[in-house]
């Protein structure tokens, strides 16, 4: 009988002792990394200088896509992102800085969802997860999208297209200050606020305040290496003489090795660079040093990126939590191209406008607080390379970015060639939660049997996908590629490309493949249908509409400024005027 009972006991016990093991959801954690404007080549396991450790080191455990395709804006592209659908079926056709005024009644053109705008975050939260946010989130009208409407539990986020690395300064002229918010509501920055540490504490925070039997989606939106490119100086100083070759050399180099590493084959050949790009051989060797120390500023903020991501992953480890964590590392689109000093007239305007914000661009003052630092287009042709282009196009350089994903799950595979679209991360990564779904609800489709090894594609020969922007557009079908450019780099005109043995985009092949080329263009034609496309012309160029709405900011802003200049000119021409009229006088006898 003793023994009866001490062995009911012992079940007991095991019985007790096993419900929190039994509690705990065993589904997969996700922490998605978002990156900004980081260019095809600018992650170490894709070719760069820049030293990525800790994304590198996720590459060789999982693998590394070399046709991933986002939208080449900022805004859209993170629309796809968290919704799976396409921008346009989001009220995100474009940026609020680029949509027409006339647009703005058109579904595809709202710049704000509806309560019902389904998320990851959403999703997943109805689905038992713990759902969080921090970084830039930047979706539509400031204000109106905020994730914590949308399925995100806790949110600590920048809703701009961008800003101070240190603080809420814009870097755009016109504006007062970047708007932040936590949970929805306005938010001061921390005095010792740095971007990627501070982004990366308060995902630490949110992911260690929860319920730890419940799974995670941590979403951490960096502002890495979106302008003003800001790092601390250690990092910077790093990259001593690493750029001293110059852009030119740098763009080869990065073209040479991506073949070696596979992501591209070994026809790939480079583009001509837009005639208004600088030869390096042409600066003087002070320009040659500053526009060096440029690029060290953004190598130096993506280490510094890539060790803060390590802090979180290291934590996650020392929790027990990341050997059951999907890590996905990507970028929203291809590297910027702006420029934040000109010549002529309009230098003269961008250093007042410098002026009267506050900010020290001198070269000693590089990447740190109140700097307004931009590698350019010569230095984003190199993060792109060895593709055409960078942000804002339809080239490859917009649109094709790095992606690295490890976890339990995703099969160690090295490079893999298949093309996967930005609104096929949603379902993929429904899948890998076991959250069932509904696969016409998105316009992407699941990766997640090629990612696994259960197939190597995602999407047959025959079937295609599309992007549009402010009337850049592309369709991808197998190899085949047609796109579209409007001013200033392009001409509006569309292309056909066979991006298997010519990614470079380097030999236009629609005359030689006429019928090709006429079916493309409509399906292209079916894509806009569908979505929500208005067709715009080479005259509703998005740089067109952002200028305009740039000097209309800067005029509503700066105009008390501008009425004293005027004022004083006026007074100058005046005294002027007098001091002549009194010396020519006749002198009395």
């Amino acid at each position: 009988m003793k023994i009866k009972l001490q062995l009911a006991a012992c079940l007991v016990a095991a019985s007790l002792g096993s419900v929190p093991a039994l509690a705990k959801d065993r589904r997969p954690n996700i922490l998605i990394v978002l990156f900004d404007d980081v260019g095809f080549t600018d992650f170490g396991a894709y070719g760069s200088n820049s030293r990525t450790p800790n994304i590198d080191g996720l590459a060789r455990k999982g693998a590394m896509l070399s046709r991933y395709y986002t939208s080449p804006f900022c805004g859209p592209s993170r629309a796809m992102l968290v919704t799976g659908m396409d921008n346009h079926q989001t009220g995100m056709g474009t940026l609020v800085e680029t949509v027409k005024p006339e647009l703005r009644g058109l579904p595809g053109y709202t710049m704000t969802w509806n309560g019902g705008q389904k998320t990851i975050g959403s999703l997943l939260s109805s689905a038992g997860y713990r759902t969080y946010v921090t970084g830039k989130w930047g979706i539509g009208e400031t204000g109106a999208n905020l994730p914590n409407k949308f399925g995100f539990q806790r949110s600590y986020v920048m809703d701009a297209t961008g800003g101070s690395n240190y603080d809420r300064k814009p870097y755009l002229p016109g504006y007062d200050k970047v708007h932040w918010f936590e949970d929805g509501k306005p938010i001061e920055l921390p005095a010792d606020y740095y971007s990627s540490r501070s982004l990366v504490d308060k995902m630490i925070q949110y992911i260690d305040s929860g319920d730890n039997k419940k799974p995670f989606l941590a979403f951490l939106s960096l502002q890495a290496v979106h302008i003003p490119v800001q790092a601390p100086t250690k990092y910077i100083n790093a990259y001593n003489g690493t750029f001293d070759k110059g852009w030119d050399a740098m763009r080869a180099e990065r073209h040479q090795r991506a073949i070696k590493l596979g992501l591209v084959p070994a026809s790939t050949k480079l583009a001509p660079v837009p005639s208004t790009h600088r030869a390096w051989s042409s600066l003087s060797s002070e320009q040659r040093a500053l526009a060096a120390r440029k690029m060290q500023v953004n190598a130096g903020m993506m280490e510094a990126a890539d060790f803060h991501i390590g802090r979180l992953l290291q934590h996650l480890r020392a929790t027990g939590a990341l050997d059951n964590t999907i890590v996905v590392v990507t970028s929203d689109n291809g590297p910027e191209s702006a420029e934040t000093e000109f010549a002529g007239l309009a230098n003269v305007a961008v250093d007042a406008v410098k002026l009267v914000e506050g900010f020290d661009t001198s070269p000693g003052n590089l990447g740190q607080l109140d700097s307004l630092t931009a590698i350019g287009p010569e230095w984003a042709a190199v993060s792109a390379s060895p593709f055409n282009l960078y942000k804002f196009y339809a080239s490859e350089g917009g649109l094709r970015v790095p992606f690295v994903v490890a976890g339990p799950g995703i099969t160690p595979q090295g490079v893999v060639g298949a093309p996967v679209h930005v609104t096929d991360l949603v379902p993929t990564l429904l899948q890998a939660a076991k959250v069932d779904y509904d696969p016409a609800t998105f316009y992407g489709r699941s990766a997640l049997p090629m990612l696994t090894g259960g197939s190597t594609s995602t999407y047959g020969e025959s079937e295609s996908f599309g992007f549009e922007v402010s009337g850049n557009a592309a369709l991808y079908r197998g190899k085949w590629k047609i796109t579209r450019n409007f001013p200033p780099r392009g001409d509006g005109q569309w292309r056909l490309y066979d991006i298997s043995v010519d990614p470079g985009e380097t030999r236009d092949l629609s005359a030689a493949n006429q019928p090709l080329f006429n079916r493309m263009k409509g399906e292209y034609a079916a894509y806009a249908k569908r979505v929500g496309v208005v067709e715009l012309g080479p005259e509703d160029s998005a740089f067109k509409e952002l200028t305009n709405k740039l000097i209309s900011k800067a005029l509503h802003k700066y105009w008390p400024y501008l009425l004293g200049l005027g004022l004083a000119l006026v007074a100058f021409g005046y005294l002027l005027f007098r001091t002549v009229r009194l010396a020519a006088r006749p002198k009395p006898a």
